[in-house]
């Protein structure tokens, strides 16, 4: 039976072989704080359960016992990790068989990751009787291999705290998956929107209550400092300009999700909300009580070395609202300061968008990201909107 995510301890169990891990200079151990990190940069605001790596306080020999075995059990999903060790340890074995007994098939198939770092080293273990006999024909792998010493990882980080674009594109896509079905396991498991007794037959339709909700100001904290203590006005006009799309767009799925629904209300036009930007001076921040007024939250990464950007991040993070009501929070990587790069660039926690900042008066997001732009104000806009309808008992659309 596959868990719940609500039923689950661990968010994922990592199988592998600490041999492994010693040999490629503690690889497992960073790709799992990553696979933490970047799963709760995504679901923020969602209660997700640990990490676990197989070898942390457990037995390194025997059978496998009741406290291992009840990890297994508690995990929403298991990640192999394979090199060389891998495909000699009678333990590796043991645990993804178990996870095969315990979750079946459609387990193996839906929450099941394998992580290749050497490619000789997968190919021997899609070979073996064991891997035959317990994955469904066609299991698909993911090579984290380099392409060009295929028996050794690709490296995780290219600098201290800066991932590397080869790691990156591969690691997308596996958390891309893998949000997907936590998404998925988390709107199967949200319970019905409560109506107030008695006044069911007067509740408004969704789209109406969606129409409700929009009106007033929703709120996009830009970071000011003294390098770029004007930046963050530019960079807010911007965010205004993509603000009346994001609303339209979500305003026609409304109506459409209305007139095709059996018993459809007529539908309700969604009013442009009012995007009110605030700049953000982040040398006071400790002067503020709380941020909890914060739709979104935007910060420069301007002059900042990747520590200095961690710990802002750790400074804003803990003047939000906790939990399921933390803001959405992106990085604006402003090229200048920063040199043009050609690939996305990562940031500890947070998602990262390139802009073009050649003048104070002109700052664009790089065409590639202009999608996940509106991505993030699609999430503010959303989050907004199941504010309002908590505090108004209304249905959300």
């Amino acid at each position: 039976m596959i868990n719940t995510l609500e039923g689950s301890d661990y968010t994922a169990f990592i199988s592998y072989a600490h041999a492994d891990d010693v040999r490629c200079h503690n690889w497992v151990s960073f790709f799992a704080a990553e696979l933490q990190r970047g799963l709760g940069a995504v679901m923020r605001g969602v209660r997700l359960p640990p990490v676990h790596l197989s070898g942390d306080n457990g037995p390194v020999a025997g059978m496998l016992g009741p406290e291992l075995r009840e990890r297994i059990d508690k995990c929403f999903a298991m990640v192999i990790v394979v090199h060389d060790n891998y495909v000699l340890s009678d333990w590796c074995r043991a645990e993804l068989e178990y996870f095969c007994q315990r979750f079946g098939e459609a387990g193996c198939r839906e929450r099941l990751y394998i992580v290749a770092l050497s490619e000789a080293a997968v190919e021997q273990a899609v070979k073996g009787d064991a891997w035959r006999r317990l994955l469904p024909a066609g299991q698909l792998w993911m090579p984290f291999f380099d392409e060009l010493q295929r028996g050794e990882p690709v490296d995780i980080y290219m600098a201290p705290q800066l991932v590397s674009p080869a790691f990156k594109s591969q690691f997308n896509r596996l958390r891309e998956d893998f949000v997907a079905k936590l998404r998925a396991a988390q709107a199967h498991e949200q319970p019905p929107p409560i109506v107030p007794r008695g006044d069911a037959a007067n509740a408004p339709p969704p789209a109406a209550a969606a129409a409700v909700a929009a009106n007033g100001d929703v709120r996009i904290y830009i970071e000011s400092n003294r390098h770029e203590v004007n930046l963050w006005q530019p960079l807010g006009e911007q965010m205004r300009r993509r603000w009346s799309q994001v609303a339209a767009r979500i305003a026609a799925a409304t109506a459409a999700a209305s007139t095709t629904a059996p018993t459809a209300a007529p539908a309700v036009a969604m009013p442009a909300l009012q995007l009110r930007l605030r700049g953000l001076p982040v040398e006071q921040i400790d002067q503020f009580p709380s941020l909890d007024d914060a739709d979104g939250v935007m910060l420069l990464w301007g002059r900042k070395t990747p520590d200095a950007l961690v710990a802002q991040i750790n400074k804003v993070e803990n003047k939000m609202s906790p939990g399921r009501d933390a803001a959405p929070g992106v990085v604006a990587y402003l090229m200048p300061p920063q040199q043009t790069a050609a690939e996305p660039v990562p940031a500890w926690g947070w998602q990262v968008l390139r802009f073009e900042a050649r003048t104070p008066d002109d700052i664009d997001v790089v065409g590639d990201e202009d999608d996940e732009l509106q991505a993030f104000l699609r999430r503010v806009l959303e989050r907004r909107l199941l504010r309002e309808a908590a505090v108004s008992g209304r249905a959300m659309p």
